[in-house]
């Protein structure tokens, strides 16, 4: 098991190889620049993670012990919805949140190897189908594959407000977006 205590230097590292792991992938982001990005010296690094490999896989634990908070704080709640317009709007919202706040983990994800995109497709589309299939039961749809198809759009959603595209019609396409959803359960 890790030992989930990190000091300010680690924290620091940490969050500066997540941002340089996910914009330039495993390889683009030398220990050099992680260190500079974290206000340190390469040596610190090092002496802190030893190896690039060893802060590569802490990056990955703590990004999924946060992911698995965040899932339990802001993704799955636990109340009664008016009917299942109410439980789109909110899961639609509240994964639009959970995906903004771990941004850079899952992006970090789906550009590393296939293995991993793989691996948080599958169980995150299981996951959020069952969540969906217990909200939204009897339905005739795969839950799945509609878990993946809401997922992909707010993933591509926050994509564009990650690179910074401004668009006035983008404050209206979540609202659109769980319009259409709620067609295809009607």
């Amino acid at each position: 098991m890790v030992d989930c205590k990190v000091d300010k230097t680690e924290q620091k590292i940490l969050d500066a190889a997540l941002k340089l792991f996910s914009e330039k992938g495993y390889a683009g982001a030398t220990t050099k620049i992680i260190a500079a990005k974290a206000g340190f010296t390469e040596m610190t690094l090092y002496t802190k993670f030893k190896t690039k490999q060893n802060l590569f896989d802490l990056v990955m634990i703590y990004g999924m012990k946060k992911l698995n908070e965040d899932a339990s704080t802001i993704l799955f709640v636990d109340k009664e919805f008016e009917d299942p317009l109410d439980f789109l709007e909110t899961y639609v919202r509240n994964l639009e949140k959970f995906i903004w706040n771990n941004f850079e983990f899952f992006k970090l994800g789906f550009n590393q190897e296939r293995k991993i995109s793989e691996q948080f497709l599958m169980e995150g589309s299981y996951d959020f189908g069952k969540y969906i299939e217990k909200h939204l039961p009897n339905q005739k749809i795969d839950y799945m594959a509609f878990a993946l198809s809401i997922f992909s759009f707010v993933y591509m959603y926050d994509l564009g407000k990650y690179q910074g595209r401004q668009d006035t019609s983008i404050d209206n396409i979540l609202d659109k977006f769980i319009h259409n959803l709620s067609l295809s359960i009607q």
